[in-house]
């Protein structure tokens, strides 16, 4: 079967060093419309982009309203036939969250956004607009009323049966960041042995990806054993 890629941009201008990091703090509070650090806006997601664009990996790319991709980032996305998503922040209400939703299919338009994601967990917060409570049950609920897609919780998986689909829904990711992987269900090889006989989904943030050798290196890595392993990447429809 195949590994679907998930990718959270949570970063405007990464967070590679102090500088990008005050960047990235001052547009997530207050959604500049114009870059205020044009020259750096994204390029963490253009390397991470390219790199699978290489590899023939499509994934689905989560954005916040802070991190609405730009027309170079749009041509990336396109020649990889990745999927535009919405990194919901403000899921309050359902209120609040359709003006949101609105607002980035607005600014993206005319692309289409195929589905939305959460971002966090439910236990810290994470900008001035975001609400910080995990409620996925309440999510799905409004994917009917706006008549779009809820693939994907925040969930860590701990065993294999954490990796399956509930009504076309994935509660669990299997996350390339280490920090966020359980003990119990930590190595390639447990997700590579279920990914031979199921579609199963890997979550990454570009920003990780290059702060981080480690989260670099454990990317490709993954890359490497899916192709001796016969694995493909597919997007999830």
């Amino acid at each position: 079967m195949s590994l679907i890629l998930r990718v959270d941009v949570d970063k405007p201008y990464g967070n590679a060093s102090l500088t990008r990091s005050i960047a990235s703090k001052l547009s997530e509070d207050y959604w500049f419309p114009d870059r205020i650090y044009k020259t750096r806006y994204l390029i963490h997601l253009a390397e991470f982009l390219g790199l699978c664009n290489k590899e023939n990996i499509a994934g689905h790319i989560y954005f916040r309203m802070c991190t609405v991709p730009d027309e170079k980032i749009v041509e990336l996305v396109k020649k990889g036939g990745h999927r535009i998503g919405f990194h919901a922040e403000n899921t309050r209400s359902l209120e609040t969250f359709s003006a949101e939703w609105n607002d980035f299919e607005e600014v993206v338009s005319p692309e289409k956004v195929s589905s939305f994601s959460k971002h966090g967990s439910g236990t810290l917060k994470l900008g001035k607009q975001h609400y910080a409570p995990y409620e996925p049950e309440k999510y799905k609920d409004w994917a009917m009323e706006l008549n779009t897609r809820f693939y994907f919780g925040n969930g860590i998986c701990k065993s294999i049966d954490d990796l399956i689909p509930k009504n076309d829904f994935y509660p669990n990711m299997f996350w390339i960041e280490r920090e966020y992987r359980d003990n119990s269900f930590s190595g390639f090889d447990q997700l590579l042995k279920i990914a031979k006989n199921k579609d199963v989904p890997v979550l990454i943030h570009p920003c990780n990806y290059e702060r981080s050798r480690v989260v670099a290196n454990d990317f490709k890595e993954l890359i490497k054993l899916s192709k001796e392993n016969n694995i493909d990447w597919k997007v999830y429809e």
